[in-house]
């Protein structure tokens, strides 16, 4: 198993960029890819430092590719222009770099809260680079996100990123599905104790509306921390193994 650890500076972020990444020793010229990404105040190596992910790498054979966010909430803003980032510059540059398909039918993209919005959000506009995506006790609804007293980002920090109400509408992840209608398969997991628990069940109910069969739900025990999502990250990959 090769980890790599991967820096270059990006002509968007006008910065270093970092990306952790998983390669397995199988030999293959392309590998299917997971993009994992992290969530607040995380980094790349957060799902390395809290589950094995070198393990889940060599029992699926896959490649897990762990972006940097820069707690960005994976949108674009007038400090850092980060979605149009990752779709115009990111994605080819690490396609490029390491053996990995760019057939949609290979990628895959997951996250944990921050991260569960920024995978879904990113899939939902972008059907054609993804044909699965999961979210590990995403934010669902950032506007309720922002309000809420549990929630670790400050308002005036949040208010940097979505600078006004038709920003927030914009961004929201029902509205995108709306735009867009995309044709993906989805999974969300949120635990019962879970400060947006509510949240998940309203857009679960959403999702099972419009993608019918291609969205699955599952509601496990535990809160919005890593306990719940190392729980359940082996879910994950084996719900886009089916």
């Amino acid at each position: 198993m090769t980890l790599i650890n991967l820096s270059y500076k990006t002509d968007y972020l006008h910065t270093y960029f970092k990306t952790t990444a998983v390669i397995p020793d199988s030999g293959k010229e392309s590998y299917k890819a997971v993009w994992l990404l992290h969530g607040y105040t995380g980094d790349d190596t957060a799902w390395i430092r809290h589950t094995n992910i070198e393990a889940l790498a060599k029992k699926h054979d896959w490649a897990i590719i762990m972006p940097e966010a820069k707690n960005a909430f994976y949108s674009d803003s007038d400090f850092i222009p980060y979605y149009t980032f990752f779709i115009n510059e990111y994605i080819p540059k690490i396609q490029s770099l390491l053996p990995i398909s760019k057939d949609k039918s290979d990628n895959y993209i997951a996250g944990s809260s921050m991260g569960g919005y920024g995978a879904l959000k990113i899939a939902f506009k972008n059907p054609d680079k993804f044909s699965k995506v999961a979210g590990l006790s995403p934010i669902v609804d950032i506007e309720k996100f922002r309000n809420n007293p549990k929630a670790p980002m400050e308002k005036n920090t949040f208010d940097t990123i979505f600078d006004s109400p038709k920003k927030i509408s914009d961004n929201q992840l029902v509205n995108i599905f709306n735009r867009e209608h995309p044709q993906i398969k989805a999974l969300t997991i949120c635990g019962d104790d879970d400060y947006m628990h509510e949240d998940n069940v309203m857009f679960k109910n959403f999702l099972s509306v419009h993608l019918k069969d291609n969205f699955k739900y599952m509601a496990v025990e535990g809160d919005h921390s890593w306990v719940t999502w190392v729980n359940n990250i082996e879910n994950v990959m084996n719900w886009f193994e089916k």
